[in-house]
């Protein structure tokens, strides 16, 4: 690279070694500014500056800055490296970005042959680094870490750095701009007062932009702010702390009945809904559940969803809960009946529920088959004797229970009769035999015989 001023041993010259002096504008309370010469390895080939080194006549090097951004150990400021320069013929300037490049060397450039110009001759290299002010914090920034475990129920331990274990709340001291891991140690367990369960949730901040998250391990932003409560220490005060976030659990036991009080199988899920949060749970004996207060707004019974009578609420702020349910199901049965009001036995009952299924009976000698528990709704019954069948519809949710169905039965002409017309056939076949058999009694009857009168001897 060509700088804005020549390299030359005939502008000042120098005996081997020439000397150049590197420079930075970070002030040594702030931090360190170390570089890297020419590739090597460090610890052998790395330099803090101010640093001067020793080249051959002749030679050319590399020096490259590794520290391109910290934050001030004493002010808090952020340092940003922008480049190197030196003076030129036009004063300041920028002569490279990083590494350094500077060679074939003729010459000391050193403070002490430093003719600053313009036009600029024999000065240091300078590592100028870009100063801002410190965000939020300077040399060490709070962070509020907190539980929403009530002290009463047990202490919340965590592991800040991997280093032993701590319990919360605290307020931790991070230097700016470091970034830190906090690990919950305890991720369940049962309160010592109340008796719940306590499963791990997730961190969340006060603050904004950053994400809950789930792990049980936190990685902090880095630390450009006070993570703290608005509400502490003048110097504290700050965007928003962090809390370590627990699932309080008890236990919730469910039973089912339908309208009348009479128990009914259990559903396939029950709906539970607090606020935006909504779950399906499937188990109902001792079900561990998040303490909050519950609306029952869904229940899927029989395949049929929409089952639960009303808006039941279940309250497991304060304790473990046990209640009772009430379904939309009803029992419901088919009773066949002939015209006279007779059961009757060996009909076919075949049933379509509003879940879509069909179910089919034969009744026996009460003439009664039961369905069971059926889901609220119209159902349709289709009864079947001697080759005839009748259809009926007929609510699930129906007050007028059984169902009674009077029965076709085969007759003359394959029409409906009922057993006063056949006695009535019956008494006049009887009749017309009888009439019958007289007239042909008559018919056949023979006059007497005359009498004989004898004649006097």
């Amino acid at each position: 690279m060509v700088p804005g001023f020549v390299l030359n041993a005939h502008a000042s010259g120098c005996t081997t070694p020439c000397s150049v002096d590197t420079i930075t504008n970070v002030p040594s309370s702030e931090g360190v500014v170390q570089v890297q010469l020419d590739g090597g390895a460090c610890p052998a080939n790395c330099f803090n500056l101010n640093h001067t080194f020793a080249f051959g006549n002749n030679t050319s090097h590399t020096v490259k800055v590794l520290d391109t951004f910290f934050v001030g150990a004493s002010t808090g400021k952020r340092y940003t490296f922008s480049g190197w320069y030196t003076y030129g013929p036009g004063g300041w300037f920028q002569f490279d970005t990083n590494p350094l490049n500077v060679g074939p060397i003729y010459a000391d450039y050193t403070v002490a042959k430093c003719q600053p110009g313009p036009p600029g001759q024999n000065c240091p290299f300078w590592a100028v680094y870009a100063v801002t002010p410190p965000l939020g914090c300077k040399t060490s920034c709070g962070m509020d870490a907190s539980t929403n475990v009530a002290t009463a129920d047990g202490k919340i331990w965590v592991s800040v750095d991997a280093s032993p274990g701590v319990s919360l709340s605290q307020t931790f001291a991070f230097g700016n701009g470091t970034v830190h891991s906090i690990h919950v140690l305890n991720s369940t367990f049962t309160g010592a007062s109340s008796g719940a369960l306590y499963t791990w949730k997730q961190w969340s901040c006060a603050c904004t932009g950053v994400p809950p998250t789930i792990s049980a391990t936190l990685t902090t932003p880095t630390m450009y702010y006070n993570y703290t409560s608005p509400a502490g220490a003048t110097y504290l005060n700050g965007v928003g702390g962090f809390t370590a976030m627990f699932d309080k659990q008890f236990k919730l036991t469910l039973s089912f009945v339908d309208p009348s009080g009479l128990p009914v199988s259990a559903p396939a899920f029950v709906t539970l809904t607090s606020g935006s949060t909504v779950m399906n749970i499937t188990s109902y004996s001792g079900h561990w559940t998040s303490a909050a207060s519950w609306t029952v707004t869904d229940a899927m019974w029989e395949g049929m969803r929409g089952m639960v009578v009303g808006t039941p609420t279940i309250d497991l702020t304060s304790g473990a809960v046990t209640t009772t349910i009430t379904l939309k199901a009803y029992s419901a049965s088919v009773k066949t009946v002939d015209t006279s009001g007779n059961p009757v036995s060996g009909v076919t009952v075949a049933v379509s529920f509003v879940n879509a299924t069909t179910k089919t009976f034969t009744t026996g000698s009460q003439g009664t088959v039961q369905l069971g528990h059926i889901p609220t709704g119209p159902y349709n019954v289709v009864v079947t004797y001697q080759g005839k069948s009748t259809n009926w519809a007929t609510d699930a949710s129906s007050a007028s229970q059984p169902l009674t169905v009077t029965i076709p039965v085969a007759g003359g002409g394959g029409g409906m009769t009922n057993s006063t017309a056949v006695s009535a056939v019956v008494l006049l076949t009887i009749f017309g035999l009888a009439f019958l058999l007289i007239i042909l009694a008559i018919r056949v009857r023979k006059p007497p015989a005359p009498p004989i009168i004898d004649k006097p001897e």
